[in-house]
């Protein structure tokens, strides 16, 4: 979901459609304000619209994610031989059967991408894909994309590599998303200073809960703190005092 500025209510919602790579007839557009042209140049307004992906298509892709997650939690298990720890492959293959795992599930969300980038580390591994959906690929508030991030991170699980982090990532969301998150942060900092009460925050995963808390963890007027059950846990800004 995004808002969007511009001089005229259409230009706004093309502009916003482009932003988020997704079609109209897969877009869910309120108007807030419409455009105004004043008098002699006096008072002018421009038009702001909210788009988001169709709720039907979300739910639908959200439901088809949580059928893959538990198909996952019982087909990847990998089967002990005790003569040939055949399920022991390196990790590298194991990351490119991934990629094509995933792939394979975004195509049946009638997605097509394809892996851009894959970054491998000790500990972490950063798969980058490419699509000219990059909205049905994100997802409304990013679901589609970190319900895919949990499904991976389940597959690696079972691969013996629980150690390993993964990241999914498409046209640089993660570091809009965290950038995003930090200005959140802030914003939700102050309004707490000047009511002098805890704000409570939608629930979020725990990788973008850890960058409130260390966004605000230097404060001297606030505090943060996680709450809620799993999966919708939520960060709680608090004055300091409190």
């Amino acid at each position: 979901m995004g808002k969007f500025v511009a001089k005229s209510v259409d230009q706004a919602i093309e502009k916003g459609l482009h932003s988020l790579n997704i079609s109209k007839d897969n877009a869910e557009i309120i108007v807030i304000q419409n455009d105004r042209k004043g008098f002699l140049g006096l008072f002018k307004k421009d038009a702001i619209v909210e788009i988001a992906v169709k709720e039907n298509n979300f739910k639908n892709q959200v439901t088809k994610l949580e059928m893959k997650k538990s198909e996952a939690e019982s087909d990847h298990k990998p089967k002990y031989d005790k003569k040939v720890d055949s399920y022991r492959l390196d990790k590298e293959t194991i990351y490119q059967n991934l990629s094509k795992y995933l792939i394979d599930i975004i195509s049946q969300l009638q997605i097509k991408a394809q892996v851009k980038n894959i970054k491998i580390a000790k500990k972490s591994v950063y798969i980058e894909f490419k699509t000219d959906t990059e909205g049905l690929l994100i997802g409304k508030h990013g679901l589609t994309i970190n319900s895919l991030q949990e499904l991976s991170q389940i597959y690696l699980n079972h691969q013996g590599l629980s150690y390993v982090n993964v990241v999914l990532d498409v046209a640089n969301y993660r570091e809009r998303r965290k950038e995003i998150l930090k200005h959140l942060a802030i914003k939700t900092s102050r309004e707490v200073v000047a009511k002098g009460s805890p704000v409570y925050l939608d629930a979020m995963p725990a990788f973008e809960r850890k960058v409130i808390h260390q966004t605000l963890q230097n404060s001297k007027y606030v505090a943060t703190q996680s709450s809620g059950q799993y999966p919708y846990r939520f960060v709680i800004v608090l004055p300091s005092d409190v």
